[in-house]
């Protein structure tokens, strides 16, 4: 929770891994338990003891998230979280979220409100199997066997084999396919095994003294909390990573089975025991309120949090009390029902009246406090009405009556930047697309496969311009079609996803085995590319927040110092590979994920974010381009920001950002074609 509400600490993520080896060994204890005492398992009572215990909240959740996500956010990502939920219901919201994750043009989307639910798929899709597997075990060995006890000695075994073969895949799918991996239930199979195997063994645990117990817990929560504070995001994930929380998660097990705990009283006093019974419900309710909340109330985070905390407990303990806990103690689905004299109330007889007040004060209390965060909401869609405030800033000027393309272009970035409604877009925010080069054409990543179909204009053209870089530079393809290739130019993509045109070594999102040096070898791919065409103009452009992905640089001086000796070094090879000009474009400020941000209840500055690190970069790119005789550089700043440095989301009525807030609209790429025409021919033509 701490984790997904504060992004503190950096390896909050292990309490999934905790989560499933407690879920391995309380089940597999059930299992257990009835396989011996009755002589057999009924899959019918497993099961349906799993409904009660899972689906009523769960249900409840999910109807009440979709139904605020369509009151609150716009109607396509409504509609995403809508099929989330689907997926969540059906306990496949794992692979889906693979499946989402490993889409590139997916990888900045907004966060779903029920992402968290793919951690119950995975544990639903175990029990799915394990059951079976007991009972062949059991009924295989158990009528062959003397012993009693063989039959968990050989389930014992199974498990073993069951771990090692799961752990080994996990660690392979981590370095291969990370994200994948990341929600994979074959590569957290290993996890639920390792508590499953504690329940197998568990008799052993009765001989463990008072002090080894006391040793055991609290290295294991030493583990625990290392895990918490020291792994990242950038270790691979769950394999090899993962063991470190789930042994240490084993030892606390240990120490707390088969005996007396006198002295963990880090786990064993009320107040955790109590979040123990709602941990549920908190699980379910606090990712929903989390991302809901943080449309609602874009205040400061001190308010925000209180907020947050107060809706999540609050929400949770009436879950338990209300919903929850009288459920899974009622008759419900239990084949021999109780008369209606012996069936306790479901909704009364379980719930204390303190427990009750205690409800009714916390929910009060969430009620008063967001009636007043809550920010007004955003008045209707109005037309663009263009404003006449006069421009001011870095690279910002234009006069009262704009005349030029640029300076149209300043006018109305300034007129939308101080806006206080969504004005009528054209297209609207849910339809806006990437560009067409990039997701009809399939020209994002060209290689020697696709490098004739990935050229655009007059295929016998005199003049040729090639584009190196990311999905940043082909998102100005349109533009450049529109202006270039209407006026007799040849275009040549030569872009790869997520690797930039100049030579820092990066990683990938994800962090995907190999990244690197692919991206290194397209980089002298492409410049041999350059040396045999010896086109009339190189244009070279960057995603700004590639930056983020630098590998070797510590700090703020050392990214940009590795920037600019990157930019310098790219623009005079390019100098030399070819006797055509080389630009240097700045790629666009970004603003926050628009389907995200922009919301029933939000304005237009809640989409725009501090641009400081950007424009740090911008000034670093346009020293370099400096510093290289014969290289032009072209600063965007006044197409995307207005006075005070502020990046509307849109101009006029055209968006300016696909949905990821990091990519520009084909339709405002076309939209500058004028501008970006003249920026790179001259007045002329």
């Amino acid at each position: 929770m701490a984790d997904h509400l504060l992004g503190y600490p950096a390896g909050g993520f292990v309490g999934v891994d905790i989560f499933l080896v407690v879920s391995g060994f309380l089940i597999t204890g059930l299992l257990l338990r009835e396989q011996e005492k009755k002589g057999r398992i009924s899959f019918g009572d497993f099961y349906r003891r799993r409904v009660k215990r899972i689906v009523p909240v769960a249900v409840v959740v999910l109807a009440v998230t979709v139904a605020a996500s369509w009151a609150i956010f716009s109607a396509a990502r409504a509609k995403s979280i809508t099929w989330d939920a689907f997926f969540a219901l059906i306990f496949g919201a794992n692979w889906q979220q693979a499946a989402v994750g490993t889409d590139y043009m997916q990888a900045e989307g907004p966060v779903s409100p029920l992402q968290h639910f793919w951690s119950l798929a995975v544990e639903e899709q175990f029990y799915v199997v394990w059951p079976w597997l007991v009972v062949l075990v059991f009924g295989v060995t158990a009528p062959r066997l003397s012993k009693q006890s063989m039959p968990r000695r050989v389930l014992a075994a199974v498990l073993v084999l069951v771990i090692v073969a799961t752990f080994a895949y996990a660690v392979w799918e981590s370095s291969a396919r990370p994200t994948v991996a990341y929600f994979s239930t074959v590569s957290r199979t290993w996890e639920l095994a390792v508590g499953a195997l504690l329940a197998v063994v568990a008799g052993s645990f009765s001989r463990l003294s008072l002090i080894v117990r006391t040793v055991l817990g609290y290295v294991g929560l030493a583990g625990i909390a290392w895990s918490l504070w020291f792994i990242t995001a950038e270790m691979a994930f769950p394999g090899p990573w993962a063991v470190v929380p789930v042994l240490a998660t084993a030892l606390v097990i240990a120490a707390g089975t088969g005996g007396e705990q006198r002295y963990l009283y880090p786990l064993t006093n009320r107040f955790s025991a109590y979040i123990g019974d709602v941990s549920y419900s908190l699980y379910l309710w606090h990712f929903p309120v989390i991302i809901i909340m943080d449309a609602l109330i874009p205040q400061e985070e001190t308010v925000a949090w209180s907020v947050m905390i107060l809706g999540i407990f609050a929400l949770s303990v009436a879950s338990y009390h209300f919903l929850e806990d009288p459920i899974r103690k009622s008759s419900w689905l239990e084949r021999d029902k109780r008369n209606a004299q012996g069936v306790k109330n479901t909704l009364l007889d379980h719930t204390s009246p303190k427990a009750a007040m205690g409800v009714l004060v916390l929910v009060t209390a969430l009620t008063v406090t967001l009636a007043i965060t809550r920010p007004a909401a955003s008045e209707e869609a109005a037309p663009y009405q263009p404003g006449s405030a006069s421009l001011s800033g870095p690279d910002v000027t234009a006069p009262a009556v704009p005349t030029t393309p640029e300076e149209v272009v300043a006018a109305e970035i300034t007129s939308s930047s101080v806006v206080t409604s969504w004005p009528e877009l054209s297209p609207p925010i849910s339809e806006v697309r990437q560009v067409p080069e990039w997701t009809d054409d399939k020209c994002l990543n060209v290689s020697d496969e696709n490098l004739s179909r990935c050229a655009y204009g007059d295929p016998a053209a005199t003049r040729t311009a090639v584009v190196l870089g990311d999905s940043v530079a082909i998102s100005w393809m349109p533009g450049l079609r529109e202006s270039l290739g209407k006026q007799g130019w040849k275009i040549q993509l030569l872009t790869k996803e997520q690797c930039p045109a100049i030579g820092v070594p990066v990683r990938q999102y994800g962090d995907a085995a190999g990244f690197t040096e692919e991206c290194d070898a397209h980089q002298r791919w492409a410049t041999e590319q350059v040396v045999e065409m010896n086109p009339d103009m190189v244009i070279v452009s960057s995603a700004l927040g590639t930056r983020d992905r630098m590998i070797g640089a510590s700090n703020e001086v050392d990214v940009l110092a590795k920037w600019r000796t990157a930019t310098v070094s790219k623009l005079e090879e390019m100098k030399e590979s070819t006797d055509g000009d080389v630009v240097l474009i700045s790629v666009p400020m970004r603003v926050d994920n628009l389907l995200k941000c922009a919301t029933r209840v939000s304005k237009p500055q809640d989409c725009m974010i501090d641009s400081g690190t950007f424009y740090s970069t911008v000034s670093t790119e346009g020293e370099a381009a400096s510093s290289v005789e014969g290289v032009r550089f072209i600063s965007t700043v006044p197409w995307f920001c207005g006075p005070n440095r502020q990046c509307p989301p849109f101009a006029g009525s055209t968006p300016i950002y696909a949905g990821d807030g990091g990519h520009i609209t084909p339709e405002y790429s076309v939209k500058l074609a004028p501008v970006l025409g003249q920026a790179l021919l001259g007045a002329n033509e």
